[in-house]
């Protein structure tokens, strides 16, 4: 699902305004379908995805991005800038 956003994207953003219409309308259900499943989408061009999260006691967001095979990483209220390695052991999705 993520590919697909990322992908309609990019055709938005080439396309001329009488296209644009109907795939803005596609890309927002997309992200909706995401949001619905308690995902943030933090950038639609990168495919970069946040998940709420508690580690140690402390909210976080485990942090994914298009092309990683599995959410290896995590980070607090600094954002992407501040991703760290995730111990999977440690941390549960709320």
């Amino acid at each position: 699902m993520v590919l697909q956003v990322v992908e309609l994207k990019k055709k938005i953003d080439r396309s001329v305004d009488r296209e644009k219409s109907e795939d803005m309308t596609k890309l927002t259900l997309l992200i909706a379908k995401i949001q619905e499943k308690g995902a943030e989408l933090k950038d639609v061009d990168a495919g970069l995805i946040d998940f709420p999260a508690v580690r140690f006691g402390e909210p976080v967001y485990l942090c994914w991005k298009l092309g990683e095979e599995e959410v290896e990483f995590w980070h607090g209220s600094e954002g992407f800038r501040g991703r760290k390695a995730l111990r999977p052991e440690a941390t549960k999705i709320v």
